[in-house]
């Protein structure tokens, strides 16, 4: 294989240089590692909302069928609107292992796919034959917090990030027309489809590329298992998940589907989450245009040859690159374009919501390894400047991400804990309604997986006050203590004070619930993450606490706080009451 390398001389950056090569690799490194502690410290032991039925629920059904055959379908039953093969037969895999079903183990084994497309990426990027240097835009890029609703959530998690890994080592493999490769990019190919249905969209771009090579045999027979798939993945679904409704939004809306497109492609540089206007969505907007746009230029000029015959034909290595590059585009696309059909009528914010972040950041990854695949050979010197502009962006984007991420994961990890302690002392707060068939179900399956040893609650903040806590009903008022109660337009709480002892570095005081029966609720104060607390590491004698009513028995509840900060008196109860109904 014939390469070309970026020319060195006097006016090239020093990153380029030979010399520079232990450090360039260290800078690739840095997103790597600080991402892996991140997740590491982030990923907790607590199922959250959809994992209850994902996990805890199927291990005991899977248990409970008393024969192969039952148990085989409880691997295929789809969950909503998804099948889970992987993320069922990693449940399976580690109760074998270990005993139990640990969350935050799941976690790390989605992130484990997200490192292999990492590594794919980085062997497409190999084949360029560059310095290290121009590789250092991808790890900073694809490896910051702003998807955490998917590298922080078991569920999301083992659905998209090993999706779509899947999908690029399905294509990957496809791109390199090698016999001996195809029959392994149908078996991965086979397991993603039957994961997620996302990874249905990975027959798409993988006939895309056949249909590239002129391989017809093998498209024929590509078409035909992915129709089988396909006819199989939905024969049995419950109900069509509302998308007839999708539909009609669509025809009543198409220029909002349409921006919704562009919003999602480009929501990468969705850097103002905060913001409830629609200002927040201009950048990633014309963004998602931009990167569109990219795309567009870019299949174009990839798939001449092929568009017109007699075209002059590129060596094997960059054609091998087109071909992966081709149906990466394909797959995501699809992807942006379900997305902007079937998820509008949720609310425009859906376009940039962590679950889904990842895609806009591989896509913008791909455009950035395109670019270089297609000009280094003849515009070395462009080539230069679009690498160095790589990193700025990568290193701005990632700042930006940490910055403004980092204190909502953090109050996230905490609210999931507190979150834990009312299901294992309450049996609700796990995300049900409390009186839904959902809550029902979230009961029995917490209250079994624990009576079989197969989970164990998780310590938090709150543990060593769990006796004090539970003696809540027997605790005088303290007149003292000075709460203020606002009722919120959802039908919860806001309960607010000024007149805590100070507490320590993001050591929040969470709010009491106590009930007449003695049932204890926490709630978690979030104000020493907000912002401008969280990266001041202000400690201010405030607390304010959201009472989600929708996790509580109708009845009156006297409120206190639970303040770690005053070891003399923790737990204290106010005079004030609220009233939850239902």
């Amino acid at each position: 294989m014939v390469t070309t390398k970026l020319s060195v001389s006097d006016s090239t950056p020093w990153l380029f240089r030979p010399a520079a090569s232990i450090i360039t690799a260290g800078i690739c490194l840095l997103p790597i590692l600080l991402f892996t502690v991140f997740v590491y410290t982030n990923a907790v032991n607590v199922p959250w909302m959809d994992d209850l039925e994902a996990f805890l629920k199927f291990i005991l059904s899977y248990q409970d069928a008393p024969t192969l055959a039952g148990k085989i379908d409880w691997l295929l039953r789809p969950n909503n609107e998804h099948r889970i093969l992987f993320a069922k037969l990693a449940t399976i895999t580690l109760y074998n292992l270990t005993g139990q079903v640990n969350f935050a183990t799941l976690i790390l084994v989605a992130y484990l796919f997200l490192l292999t497309m990492l590594w794919v990426l980085y062997r497409v990027f190999r084949s360029m034959n560059l310095p290290i240097a121009a590789f250092i835009p991808v790890p900073f890029i694809l490896l910051q917090p702003q998807y955490y609703l998917t590298s922080l959530w078991a569920v999301t998690g083992l659905q998209h990030e090993v999706v779509i890994c899947l999908v690029i080592v399905t294509l990957y493999l496809l791109a390199g027309g090698k016999p001996n490769r195809f029959g392994y990019a149908i078996g991965i190919q086979l397991i993603a489809s039957l994961s997620m249905s996302n990874g249905l969209f990975g027959w798409v771009a993988g006939a895309f590329i056949l249909l590239l090579q002129g391989n017809s045999r093998r498209l024929l027979l590509w078409i035909a298992l992915a129709v089988g798939t396909i006819v199989f993945y939905f024969h049995d679904f419950p109900n069509s998940q509302g998308n007839d409704s999708s539909v009609a939004y669509l025809l009543q809306n198409p220029h909002i589907v349409v921006a919704a497109f562009f919003t999602f492609v480009g929501a990468l540089f969705d850097f103002f989450p905060k913001s409830n206007t629609n200002w927040r969505y201009l950048m990633p907007t014309l963004a998602g245009l931009i990167v569109v746009g990219s795309t567009g230029f870019l299949l174009i000029r990839m798939n001449w040859p092929f568009l017109r015959k007699g075209a002059l034909r590129p060596d094997k290595a960059v054609q091998i690159r087109r071909y992966f590059f081709s149906g990466a585009y394909a797959f995501l696309l699809v992807n942006a374009t379900v997305v902007a059909v079937l998820r509008p009528r949720f609310g425009y914010s859906v376009m940039v919501v962590s679950n889904y972040m990842i895609y806009p950041a591989l896509i913008v990854v791909l455009v950035y390894l395109n670019v270089i695949s297609e000009y280094y050979s003849r515009k070395p010197v462009f080539v230069t400047r679009w690498v160095m502009g790589g990193i700025v962006v990568g290193v701005l984007v990632w700042g930006i991400s940490y910055g403004l991420r980092l204190p909502v994961v953090a109050a996230r990890k905490e609210t999931l804990l507190t979150n834990a302690y009312n299901q294992q002392h309450n049996q609700t707060g796990l995300g049900p309604t409390w009186g839904t068939p959902f809550d029902t179900l979230g009961r029995y399956v917490m209250g079994e997986s624990v009576r079989r040893g197969l989970y164990t609650y998780p310590t938090g903040y709150y543990t060593p006050y769990a006796t004090r806590l539970g003696q809540t009903a027997h605790t005088q008022p303290d007149s003292s203590l000075r709460l203020h109660v606002s009722q919120l337009p959802d039908g919860g709480y806001a309960v607010t004070t000024d007149a805590l002892q100070p507490q320590p570095a993001r050591k929040a005081a969470v709010l009491v619930q106590a009930e007449a029966n003695g049932a204890t609720y926490l709630f978690f104060s979030t104000l020493p993450y907000q912002l401008k607390s969280f990266w001041r590491q202000a400690t201010p004698g405030l607390l304010r606490a959201e009472v989600v009513s929708a996790f509580l028995a109708p009845g009156r509840y006297r409120i206190g706080v639970l303040n770690p900060a005053d070891e003399s008196n923790p737990v204290r109860i106010s005079t004030n009451t609220l009233v939850v109904v239902h």
